[in-house]
């Protein structure tokens, strides 16, 4: 038996080229650069994040490689709630706002009410006014068909994070003086 083997007999063979290799090697060192720059680029940021967030925005927006780190950034900013007043048919009326951690379970489902609710004020702010109102028609439609109502009101609660002072000082996150309340309208049952 011959015990002298040669190493091609061991190296796997893969059927790619060495431009292949290198090529493919490209493109997953650019992914892993992508993936950086989502959380560098978050403001407050150098003015090298923001060019390089530039050249990637393209790429990192397509793959939605820039969710959510504004959340964990020094200032993430107010959180929004909808509050709602859905008068039934018979005239009582169901209170309640979304997301409602009470509600929605499992916390997958509370993120979704989350996401609709800044997506909601994201266009409002960004001055995409008929998409906002097509949103809050489609959420007063709902509301109206889950409750059995006639008519329901609608609010974008804005929810500011407390200073660090006023923590040390004491202040609760549900503090009642960091709600401010937009009305959005009164929708009537289709």
């Amino acid at each position: 038996m011959n015990q002298t083997t040669s190493t091609e007999e061991f190296r796997p063979g893969h059927g790619l080229s060495p431009w292949a290799c290198r090529g493919i090697g490209c493109l997953l060192a650019l992914h892993c650069i992508a993936i950086v720059v989502g959380p560098w680029s978050v403001p407050p940021s150098s003015i090298l994040s923001q060019d390089v967030y530039a050249i990637f925005e393209p790429y990192v927006e397509a793959t939605f490689l820039n969710h959510g780190y504004h959340f964990f950034a020094p200032d993430p900013g107010p959180s929004h709630l909808v509050r709602y007043e859905v008068v039934r048919e018979d005239g009582s009326e169901v209170k309640g706002y979304f997301p409602d951690r009470d509600q929605n379970w499992p916390r997958l489902m509370y993120h979704r009410h989350f996401m609709m609710t800044e997506h909601l004020n994201g266009f409002m702010e960004s001055g995409q006014k008929e998409t906002a109102e097509k949103h809050i028609a489609s959420y007063a439609h709902h509301l109206n068909q889950v409750h059995s109502g006639s008519e329901v009101r609608l609010f974008l609660v804005r929810h500011q994070l407390p200073s660090p002072g006023d923590v040390q000082g004491g202040m609760k996150l549900e503090d009642p003086s960091l709600y401010r309340e937009k009305p959005l309208g009164t929708f009537k049952a289709l």
